[in-house]
């Protein structure tokens, strides 16, 4: 009888079993998933960074002039692609809107940014010197990198016709120098303004 009692409950269907195993199924389940959606991020990110490839050289024939002449650089770096534009190919002195020329340059950009980079999210980001801004009537460093980003996001987006939300803008003063600022040409190479294209899409910005 004993043997036959537990032979019946060796048989005998086990509800914290069938729980267990339907809680494995839909963990495996969903872990499934998540490396689907990781593998096509991946694919994706891949993809993004591939396009910005392929638009820098494009960006350095549209300028090559301008990098001659070391107003103008086009460069990748983990952030993604970045145009660096020094501040005098935009702007005059201590000044915060742009030249005709600087809208020339930014214009050229900006067919970049519309047809090529289409959906790409960007960050323009102003640098400063070390030196005051004259007659600058209380305006720090601070103030002044973040207007000629500022100046350049209205051209971009009034002007242009971009999508906004494609858009942020940062302001740097004199904290992220690329050169001494003992020089004059040291200032000059530092008084610039970086537009950083960066891998990820805007999934819902129009397209351009």
């Amino acid at each position: 009888m004993a043997v036959s009692a537990m032979a019946g409950c060796a048989t005998a269907e086990d509800p914290g079993a069938n729980s267990l195993a339907r809680q494995q199924r839909a963990t495996l389940e969903s872990l499934q998933n998540e490396i689907q959606r990781l593998n096509q991020e991946l694919d994706g990110t891949v993809s993004h960074r591939e396009g910005l490839q392929t638009a820098a050289p494009k960006l350095e024939k549209i300028f090559s002039g301008p990098i001659a002449q070391g107003d103008i650089r086009v460069d990748r770096d983990p952030r993604g692609l970045v145009i660096t534009v020094r501040g005098r190919a935009l702007f005059d002195p201590d000044e915060t809107q742009l030249t005709p020329a600087g809208e020339e340059i930014l214009g050229k950009i900006a067919s970049v940014l519309s047809r090529d980079l289409s959906g790409y999210r960007v960050l323009i980001e102003g640098h400063t010197d070390n030196q005051p801004v004259e007659d600058a009537e209380g305006t720090t460093n601070w103030e002044y990198s973040i207007g000629r980003a500022v100046t350049i996001l209205h051209y971009f987006v009034e002007n242009q016709d971009l999508a906004p939300e494609r858009f942020g803008v940062a302001g740097y003063a004199e904290y992220h120098p690329v050169d001494s600022n003992a020089t004059e040409e040291g200032r000059d190479r530092n008084r610039r303004v970086e537009i950083v294209i960066a891998p990820q899409k805007v999934s819902d910005a129009p397209g351009r």
